[in-house]
């Protein structure tokens, strides 16, 4: 149990920290985003990204809360936290593939 708490905040400190990271790119891009045509354009991949990160945070500081606390539900934690991750890549994927 302690290896999933410690992979729990890692995932939790990897979202935390892409969606610190990113959300500076989306700051970036809307201060610029009447320079140039395609800073307007690609906005909204790079909001998808920082909400997708954020959300990892989240859901995997949750998970590693219940974990480290030993509440009741900490394997439905888990569940949702196994759920997320392929969601929130193919939501990634199909975001930067077009």
């Amino acid at each position: 149990m302690r290896y999933l708490l410690y992979l729990d905040a890692a995932l939790a400190a990897l979202g935390a920290a892409m969606s610190l990271c990113i959300s500076y790119v989306c700051l970036v891009y809307v201060l610029y985003r009447d320079a140039a045509p395609e800073m307007r354009s690609g906005l909204h991949p790079v909001l998808v990204v920082a909400a997708c990160c954020l959300a990892l945070a989240l859901v995997a500081g949750a998970a590693a809360y219940g974990l480290w606390r030993r509440r009741a539900w900490h394997w439905a934690a888990q569940a949702a936290l196994a759920a997320f991750l392929p969601c929130a890549f193919l939501a990634i994927h199909a975001e930067l593939a077009a």
